[in-house]
């Protein structure tokens, strides 16, 4: 492939990962109001995110300003994206391969940031701060990326192969994204391990594309890693790992989402749009026809 077909290529995958995973993340944000529940405990109310508490446990709450803890926020977001706490809490069987392969690609995203970095300041003709430890540390930290992200891979395959719960409720698409994950890993530790001026080569690339010039040749190792991580970066917005996107609406505006509804409020006209909805559901005992609204459905009661 020549060096100006390799560079129309890698743009067009990351054109593609780009305005697929906006337009994605618009449309996820735009999606109806969830169904108004409390849960608790929320980590913003100050003071009560700790034992469950609530605002509303609180004699006349709605006469009293209410109490948010920024910072209790800010810790429980970082122990759930860094340490996966919840899923460790309640499956700690998966967390034991599910975490080594989040803080592959944790480390990995990482390692790309100094190269893109180092490139901006070679384009930039800008001395490289910490040249030396850099060709020294980043080889390194991708190591252990791939490293630690191929063995998480592996060990989520074998959760969902040998677990006959996770087998029934994993489909051939599930299995797709961890073997196109397993590639990206592995691609990258062959290149790694076979290539002594591996990160020389991922800088040369990095400035090609900064500058919008020929794709400088590649070793073979590397040149197929690069060509798997294209194709992963281009697939991720059309599949489930679009998951921290819509994870951050499910905590934000579903779980934590505690606003009291208040007479003449945006929420309250929304909801009151939605419950004029026609009801579809399949279950005889709703008498959903199609043409019945949330609020005849729920006045009606259920049909015999």
């Amino acid at each position: 492939m020549s060096g100006s077909i390799g560079l129309a290529v890698s743009y067009g995958c990351l054109l593609v990962f780009v305005v697929a995973a906006a337009l994605r993340s618009v449309r996820i944000a735009r999606l109806p109001l969830h169904l108004r529940w409390e849960l608790a405990p929320v980590p913003k109310e100050r003071g009560r995110g700790r034992y469950g508490g609530s605002y509303l446990e609180e004699f006349e709450w709605w006469r009293k300003p209410r109490e948010k803890s920024t910072v209790a926020e800010l810790v429980y977001i970082l122990k759930e994206i860094v340490f996966l706490k919840a899923l460790r809490e309640h499956n700690p069987m998966l967390w034991w391969s599910s975490y080594p392969f989040h803080l592959g690609l944790y480390v990995l995203a990482t390692a790309a940031g100094v190269i893109v970095l180092s490139a901006a300041c070679t384009v930039l003709g800008v001395p490289s701060p910490g040249w030396g430890v850099m060709r020294t540390a980043v080889p390194w930290l991708a190591g252990a990326a791939y490293a630690m992200g191929a063995v998480g891979a592996l060990g989520l395959l074998g959760n969902r192969i040998l677990d006959p719960k996770l087998r029934t409720m994993t489909t051939p698409v599930a299995f797709f994204n961890l073997v196109l994950l397993l590639a990206v890993f592995a691609t990258g530790l062959s290149a790694l391990l076979t290539e002594g001026g591996f990160i020389q080569h991922a800088v040369a690339y990095a400035s090609a594309l900064l500058t919008a010039r020929p794709v400088p040749a590649m070793p073979g190792p590397l040149a197929v890693h690069v060509g798997v991580s294209l194709l992963f970066l281009a697939y991720v917005p059309f599949s489930q790992m679009m998951h921290p996107v819509a994870k951050y609406f499910t905590y934000h505006q579903v779980r934590w989402d505690d606003r009291p509804m208040e007479a003449g409020s945006s929420m309250e006209r929304e909801v009151q749009s939605l419950l004029q909805q026609p009801v579809t559901w399949a279950a005889p005992h709703v008498g959903a026809d199609g043409t019945k609204s949330w609020v005849d459905v729920a006045s009606g009661g259920p049909s015999k």
